[in-house]
């Protein structure tokens, strides 16, 4: 069963986002409170952010999260008050269920609501509730008493004879009755339906509405039906009122709220479930607290209700119409569109200066006191347009924390399903790349963090005979340079051997033994890479059949990005990825040089050096042009032969030339051009969708007078020339 939410909400959209990035950092928390449980600060945080997912969940009526989100934050709250205590396998439940409500949040995003929790969802719940009742410490004798005989209950319960049954129902009222003589002293008379018309305060605050609710909340049904959405409601109102006497000093009223909501919980979640009689034990606790509650004044006319929204309107839109709606929308830094704003005020104040120079010009006689004017105002243009043109790039930029926030929960499901453990360590989330970047990094890291928790992560066992933790480490870290995106991968799994690589290429005979023999480990280990290759002993649904790691460098390259690996046994390895910044419109500054009749821009940060060459000192080496240019012997590339005009005038016919040292990652080379033209700064339109086999070009530039220039892509003519170069 679903309901009906409007997903396309800009508040609900709001709370997902925020929730979303809290969420993220959970497991670490909870894990370091694990490690350090002097330290609460971790634990509360926790409990804040869950807290306030529930809450929130409730006000958008998304049932299922609070639901959830409810039950976990109750196991929290007793963990932070140290009534519980973590455990480790307490602690990985819980970040199970931190996953679950992370998979919660994305369904909704997605449209997709529900309002029941799922087997699964029910089964982790479970679990929490059974190692948290293993890891309570330091209970009474009537307490373990207590435990002993509800535990006697489920068996005879289970038995299924009606003896049994006879015998388990008369156990149920023993324990209530037992509870009942206890808080005998405490008891009261008041009945859940006594207060549903009555007047309450604390603290000169009304709260009538909701000791209304906590009492409607404990009135048993006429059907005698009670089930889980009404031990959740109790749950709730108890934990809002025992909030609201926290929040108004009175401490004695919150301890016995707690109590009783702690109470409420244990038979709630005990093989026996809730009867009226344990009910009424539980009410007896919040009567008397509610008896002590001033009465409240008339309340003043309710304003009225606020307009409700209409759903019916929302689920009138097919889904097409409601993805392409949040398909036209992105969520805006507050500071970069306040950094909008002032660049385009400042142009404007600019063009007013221009303005008043025009008007000067036509009266004035001295023409060279405006030019000067005119030149100061245009340098002033420039540098504001620039500001600008970075302005609306941070616009469509977000953070890669949308990216990086599913990798956690999916590395320990894998990893759970493979009968492993892993932590997770994010770093750099807060960096923000454009947003198609994001998309086409999705795939990539996906088969790289599935290759970690598969390949590189040991079983406990096999780390605990290696003399490390049973659970092994995973670090993803984003951060980005002037040019590039940058992402690396960590583990602190088994490692690479490279002599267990050599032999497995040697029998799937990917290239000679002799040249598998010479080469060096670090080359022998980038043979992950090649397709078709796989060091699993075995096919899986996740590995084994050599596709992946080649996936992801061709995915890698076609975005002009590369990939590249460290390793070392036993310490784990390292994956580096290096993925240009590339956007739609780009504003660089190139060199424009002329070859035969047209112009090219060679983008200056390739660029070296430009030099007048000596073509006698020209050689030829394996068929190719080489030259030695400061010590360093290099590539001598002729730009008219690369781009393939066939009456420039060849190099040979002249004693020296004008040149361009570049260089890149992947070499160094030396452009023979006609003529250097000057600097330039251009703006520069991405060609990729027009000509997408002219890997030489990047793209393509307008200058002044309309004309439009090819950009030079450096690092492809380099890559493409055979042999590499020698740097």
């Amino acid at each position: 069963m679903t309901t009906t939410v409007d997903s396309n909400d800009e508040l609900l959209l709001a709370f997902i986002d925020e929730s979303l990035h809290s969420i993220h950092g959970l497991a670490d928390q909870i894990t370091a409170y694990l490690h350090n449980p002097g330290n609460s600060d971790p634990i509360n945080g926790v409990f804040r952010t869950v807290h306030s997912i529930k809450g929130n969940a409730g006000f958008f009526g998304l049932s299922v999260i609070k639901k959830f989100a409810h039950s976990v934050e109750n196991t929290l709250d007793d963990i932070r008050n140290q009534k519980l205590a973590l455990t480790e396998d307490l602690n990985r439940a819980l970040i199970d269920s931190f996953d679950r409500i992370n998979g919660l949040l994305q369904e909704v995003e997605q449209n997709d609501i529900r309002d029941e929790l799922s087997t699964e969802e029910v089964s982790l719940l479970e679990r929490i509730a059974e190692l948290s009742l293993d890891s309570e410490g330091g209970c009474s004798s009537e307490e373990a008493m207590l435990k002993e005989l509800h535990s006697l209950a489920q068996e005879m319960n289970a038995a299924g004879f009606p003896e049994s049954l006879r015998w388990s129902d008369k156990l149920a009222q023993l324990i209530g009755s037992s509870d009942e003589e206890a808080e005998a002293e405490e008891g009261s008379a008041l009945d859940p339906k006594d207060v549903l018309a009555g007047r309450f305060e604390v603290g000169g605050e009304d709260i009538s509405t909701l000791v209304q609710s906590v009492g409607e909340a404990f009135v048993w049904p006429e059907d005698g039906g009670w089930n889980d959405d009404r031990s959740a409601l109790v749950l709730d109102r108890l934990a809002d009122f025992a909030m609201i006497c926290r929040a108004n000093g009175d401490t004695s009223d919150q301890e016995k709220l707690e109590a009783a909501l702690k109470d409420f919980k244990v038979i709630y979640q005990s093989p026996i479930g809730v009867d009226e009689g344990l009910l009424s034990v539980v009410w007896a606790n919040v009567a008397a607290v509610i008896e002590r509650l001033s009465p409240a004044k008339e309340p003043a006319e309710a304003a009225p209700a606020a307009k409700e929204s209409t759903p019916e309107a929302a689920a009138s839109e097919s889904p097409a119409a409601q993805q392409a709606k949040r398909a036209r929308s992105i969520r805006v830094n507050e500071n970069h569109l306040d950094r909008f704003l002032d660049d385009v005020s400042a142009l404007f104040i600019t063009c007013e200066r221009l303005k008043d120079v025009q008007c000067r010009m036509a009266v004035s006689e001295s023409i060279g006191e405006l030019v000067e004017e005119l030149r100061q105002i245009n340098v002033t243009f420039s540098t504001q347009a620039n500001e600008l043109q970075k302005s609306v790039v941070s616009l469509r930029k977000v953070p890669v924390r949308g990216l990086l926030s599913k990798f956690p929960p999916m590395a320990r499901k894998l990893a759970g399903d493979l009968g492993k453990k892993i932590d997770v360590h994010i770093e750099g989330d807060e960096v923000e790349v454009d947003k198609s970047l994001i998309e086409d990094l999705d795939s990539p890291l996906t088969h790289m963090i599935r290759n970690v928790a598969d390949h590189a992560i040991e079983t406990p066992q096999q780390r605990v005979e290696r003399g490390v933790g049973e659970t092994g480490n995973l670090w993803i870290k984003a951060e980005t340079t002037r040019t590039h995106v940058v992402i690396t991968i960590r583990d602190d799994g088994r490692g690479i051997d490279a002599s267990r690589i050599r032999q497995k290429a040697i029998d799937k005979q990917i290239m000679p033994v002799e040249q598998l023999q010479a080469m060096p480990d670090a080359e022998v280990i980038d043979l992950v890479f090649h397709p078709g290759f796989s060091t699993a002993e075995k096919i899986t649904d996740v590995s084994g059949r050599g596709v992946g790691m080649d996936v992801v460098r061709t995915t890698i390259r076609d975005h002009d990005g590369e990939v590249h690996v460290e390793s070392a046994v036993n310490q784990g390895t390292t994956f580096t990825i290096e993925i240009p910044i590339r956007q739609a419109v780009l504003v660089i500054e190139g060199l424009l040089v002329g070859v035969d009749q047209e112009q090219f821009v060679i983008p200056f940060e390739n660029i070296r050096e430009v030099m007048e060459i000596d073509t006698r000192e020209i050689k030829t080496c394996h068929g190719l042009p080489m030259a030695v240019v400061r010590g360093q012997t290099v590539s001598v590339v002729s730009l008219a032969d690369q781009m393939e005009l066939g009456s420039a005038e060849r190099w040979e016919d002249k004693s020296k030339h004008a040149a361009v040292l570049v260089a890149g990652k992947q070499g160094a080379a030396c452009f023979l051009v006609d003529r250097v033209i000057g600097k330039r700064k251009v703006v520069v339109n991405d060609l990729q969708n027009v000509l997408e086999n002219c890997n030489r070009i990047s793209g393509v530039a307008q200058l002044g007078g309309g004309r439009l220039s090819l950009v030079i892509s450096v690092p492809e003519i380099i890559k493409s020339m055979v042999p590499s170069t020698v740097a």
